[in-house]
């Protein structure tokens, strides 16, 4: 099969939404414009609720608030890749399916996906432990061998360089284990078996989830940081209607153009992963033929070389 880049994956993906925009439009405002809108609006809840409960009452409910908070964004954000990926990958061969059956593959794929989720972090957990035990034993070990160890140097410069190394293995990891979500919401795998799975079929399309992961980290971090940035200092109080309009109009944009990223990166990475399987020859008697079509609403095929 071609070997695809990141562009055409991109661009393929955006055809097929295209194709079945009422699903994929219907699916995003159900799961990822809440996801979006409460990540975009999380700093201003948190500010306002400092503002307007004493310090005692603020100790006593930032430990339930904030648990209550990562429990909807998991529920939302696992919802939405597990729907979204069961969509995707149907829709790419031309298999009907409702919006009904989408939600429905929610049930089955939810718990894999979440316990998945968890072994993969409590490996990142144990990776940086370790790193910084290392990164102790070597300053203990060079003070105690009279090495001068530049302090006076800049605190961001010394923090990027020490932190440079894990970054690269986390970074590296992230490629081995992007098809994971896809992996879970396709082939009922789950846990080490999963991530496994997926490090053994990114092999030889590394540079493309590199580029997603770089691409959509990209553009999705700059409108966060940009809202975070516009909202600095806002505390909702003694503002006049113009400026609570205009402020409540950037955060819907800001929460639709999060949406439609989020809604991309998890197309991109199911198509990924069809690809990655066609190099590795797993599914040739679904490209029996020199092409697979794709069907699209107004009945044109739109052809993709093996």
């Amino acid at each position: 099969m071609v070997a695809k880049k990141f562009m055409d994956l991109y661009y393929e993906g955006g055809k097929l939404m295209k194709s079945h925009a009422l699903h994929f439009h219907t699916l995003s405002l159900i799961f990822l414009f809440p996801l979006s809108f409460s990540i975009i609006l999380s700093p201003t809840l948190n500010h306002l609720f400092n503002h307007l409960h004493t310090p005692d009452l603020h100790q006593q409910t930032t430990n339930p608030i904030t648990l209550l908070y990562f429990l909807f964004l998991s529920l939302f954000a696992y919802s939405g890749v597990i729907s979204i990926t069961y969509s995707v990958f149907h829709f790419f061969y031309g298999q009907p399916i409702t919006l009904l059956s989408s939600i429905t593959s929610i049930s089955t794929s939810f718990l894999p996906l979440l316990a998945t989720t968890i072994v993969s972090q409590i490996t990142f957990f144990f990776i940086s432990l370790f790193y910084g035990l290392l990164l102790l034993l070597l300053i203990s070990g060079a003070m105690l061998f009279g090495i001068a160890v530049p302090y006076s140097s800049s605190p961001y410069i010394i923090a990027f360089f020490v932190s440079l190394p894990l970054l690269l293995v986390m970074l590296h990891l992230q490629v081995k284990w992007t098809l994971v979500p896809v992996i879970v919401a396709v082939e009922s795998r789950w846990g080490l078996d999963a991530l496994r799975r997926s490090a053994r079929l990114v092999k030889g399309m590394k540079r493309v989830a590199l580029s997603s992961i770089l691409f959509y980290g990209f553009f999705e971090g700059i409108c966060v940081g940009n809202f975070f940035y516009i909202m600095m200092g806002y505390n909702g109080v003694k503002e006049n209607w113009v400026t609570v309009v205009v402020r409540w109009t950037f955060t819907v944009t800001q929460s639709g153009l999060l949406g439609i990223f989020m809604l991309s990166n998890i197309a991109v990475t199911t198509l990924l992963y069809i690809y990655c399987k066609a190099n590795h020859g797993e599914i040739a008697e679904e490209f029996e033929k020199d092409s697979v079509s794709l069907l699209l609403d107004d009945g044109k095929p739109s052809n993709i070389a093996v």
